[in-house]
């Protein structure tokens, strides 16, 4: 007895089709490297260290073709970056609040 084979031919099609398509590859991710940087010179050492990290993970992510974690990492850096800003303008303000009204003065 010979067997036959009774699987849907539309199934049988679709599954050919999907190994012959391409597979979709996201853009690669902005690593913010560079707002990484800036924040780590001129704003807040310890936050800007850790957007740098975050930054420098992208690439590498990326060619391990974990693009969700590649994209995280990419969020994770600019949030740190910014952060990282906000609190170094927030203290320079503070800074020139106390330089101009002569606490600082004062106080050494």
């Amino acid at each position: 007895m010979e067997e036959t084979n009774l699987e849907n031919p539309v199934q049988i099609e679709t599954e050919q089709n999907r190994v012959n398509e391409p597979e979709q590859v996201p853009m690669m991710p902005n690593n913010n490297m560079i707002l990484a940087i800036l924040t780590t010179v001129c704003c807040c050492l310890p936050l800007g260290i850790v957007a740098v990290i975050k930054a420098s993970q992208v690439s590498s992510l990326y060619m391990a073709k974990q693009y969700a974690a590649a994209q995280k990492s990419a969020d994770d850096a600019k949030k740190w970056a910014l952060i990282g800003m906000g609190c170094g303008i927030f203290f320079d303000i503070i800074y020139a609040i106390l330089w101009f009204t002569g606490t600082l003065l004062s106080l050494s």
